[in-house]
């Protein structure tokens, strides 16, 4: 034997010694030793397929959980940056919650006049059928137009209403988060 030598089981699981591990045993792993015995490399068995895949499933949930620590740290930094205080989070929060209220009055001060111009056109095709005449199709286009316009405020106002509530829950996160980020900072000094 040379100076270093493989040690392996075969495939019957006895201890075999040699200078070369053989083709059909290579993937069962292999300890390399010295001259003296001591270990030099030693070379896992060959994962089986639920092996590599558990591995592979680990390493995919390791990098989604890397990316996920990096993308907190890069909002923290964010976070500590843009903000002074706790107060301050809440007046960005207020000034912002304040632009989307006021758009939704102005959006209701429209919906409020629809409303009326649907009155009104309910009105003319109600006095067209007391005289037992056909009211005109304008007056149907009309509705049918005005309709479409107080669904679409209607949903805009629900879409804001849900901003407002997306907005508040991010600047309660964002505020607990900002403490959290304070606080340690203070105890580590």
């Amino acid at each position: 034997m040379s100076a270093e030598y493989y040690r392996w089981k075969d495939k019957n699981g006895e201890t075999q010694y040699g200078d070369q591990v053989p083709a059909g045993e290579a993937d069962n792993g292999r300890i390399r030793v010295n001259e003296g015995g001591q270990v030099v490399e030693k070379i896992s068995p060959a994962k089986t397929p639920e092996e590599l895949r558990q591995f592979n499933e680990q390493q995919r949930l390791a990098k989604i959980e890397r990316q996920r620590k990096e993308e907190q740290e890069a909002y923290d930094r964010v976070l500590l940056a843009t903000y002074n205080s706790p107060e301050e989070i809440m007046q960005v929060r207020d000034e912002r919650l304040s632009l989307i209220e006021q758009s939704i009055t102005l959006s209701r001060d429209r919906l409020s006049k629809q409303q009326k111009e649907l009155e009104k056109l309910n009105d003319s095709r109600n006095r067209f059928i007391e005289k037992d005449i056909e009211p005109p199709e304008w007056i149907e286009n009309n509705e049918l137009k005005v309709l479409s316009r107080i669904a679409g405020i209607e949903q805009y106002i629900s879409d804001k209403g849900l901003e407002m509530e997306k907005l508040r829950k991010r600047f309660s996160e964002d505020m607990t988060r900002y403490k959290e980020l304070y606080d340690r900072s203070v105890t580590s000094r």
